[in-house]
């Protein structure tokens, strides 16, 4: 049976690379290039077919979507129910770093919008499509690391108050649970613009909407695990590194290439334990780890 991918932004970057590397690595398959720029989205399908030069065995297909809006999303779906009748693959990487010279709830508000809503809001539209046996997977961050230690430290991030860290340190926090860490973090950021006063730190989160954003993620991928397991759907979340894209004005010594090989494998390795967080293909504890993040290949 023919299987069905879907690689939210992927125009560019990692989800550009995923969907190429995937294209010359499964067999038989389909799979979608997604984003939300029909131009990009087109220009992008065109250079990976010239770049592939033949080495493609699977087809690739370019899709609009933006995974802020309810509607775009329900149509996709929609678009896959009635042309495939289901999806196999779901690999959530659109993703953005709001502009940090923006105010400090206006870049809360937009980084959740597209890293936290947006992933959860094509999640929720496409799961009924999703077949048995189909995974679903988050790209996150080891800055979603929630214990202090490692990049917290080196970028000065700060840390989460114990009470916050306890809250996901266990096997019983609800996708609830997770709506309200969000919520309390862009609460605190239009109270914080209001008064001038730290509400954020004082309210015992990062200052960083990104961090912040990419916890919740890793939170939601465990829940949501949870949650389709009845369903034999497996969920899993990855960092694919400090890659070089615009996110990062092409900083990171990761080429896309190498951003796109956990995903890849997170997509079609058959023996993965579900509900884990991967860093370049080993799993990571969350919400505190034993890893260490130092020897990672980061800045």
């Amino acid at each position: 049976m023919t299987k069905i991918y879907a690689v939210t932004g992927s125009n560019k970057g990692i989800g550009y690379a995923t969907v190429k590397g995937l294209s010359e690595k499964v067999p038989n398959a389909i799979i979608y290039l997604l984003a939300r720029n029909t131009s990009l989205g087109e220009t992008a399908l065109a250079n990976l077919k010239s770049e592939s030069n033949g080495k493609q065995i699977s087809e690739v297909k370019f899709y609009q979507l933006d995974i802020t809006k309810d509607e775009s999303c329900q149509r996709f779906a929609e678009y896959l129910k009635s042309t495939h009748g289901r999806l196999d693959v779901l690999i959530n990487n659109a993703g953005i770093i709001a502009d940090k010279s923006a105010p400090v709830d206006v870049q809360a508000v937009e980084t959740m919008d597209v890293n936290y809503y947006g992933t959860k809001r094509i999640t929720n539209a496409l799961l009924p499509i999703i077949r048995p046996g189909g995974r679903i997977i988050v790209l996150c961050s080891l800055m979603g690391i929630m214990d202090g230690s490692g990049y917290h430290a080196k970028f000065n991030l700060g840390a989460y108050s114990e009470t916050l860290r306890q809250k996901f340190n266990s096997t019983t926090f609800t996708e609830k649970d997770v709506d309200d860490f969000v919520a309390g973090f862009i609460r605190l950021a239009k109270e914080e613009v209001k008064t001038g006063e730290p509400k954020r730190k004082q309210g015992g989160y990062l200052e960083s909407a990104y961090p912040v954003s990419k916890a919740a993620d890793i939170a939601y991928m465990k829940s949501l695990a949870r949650a389709v397991k009845d369903r034999n759907i497996n969920v899993y979340g990855c960092c694919p590194g400090w890659v070089a894209t615009d996110l990062n004005s092409h900083s990171g010594p990761f080429t896309t290439e190498e951003g796109a090989d956990t995903p890849i494998y997170l997509a079609t390795d058959e023996n993965l334990p579900n509900g884990k967080f991967f860093s370049e293909r080993k799993v990571v504890e969350w919400p505190e780890t034993k890893y260490d993040v130092n020897k990672v290949r980061m800045p």
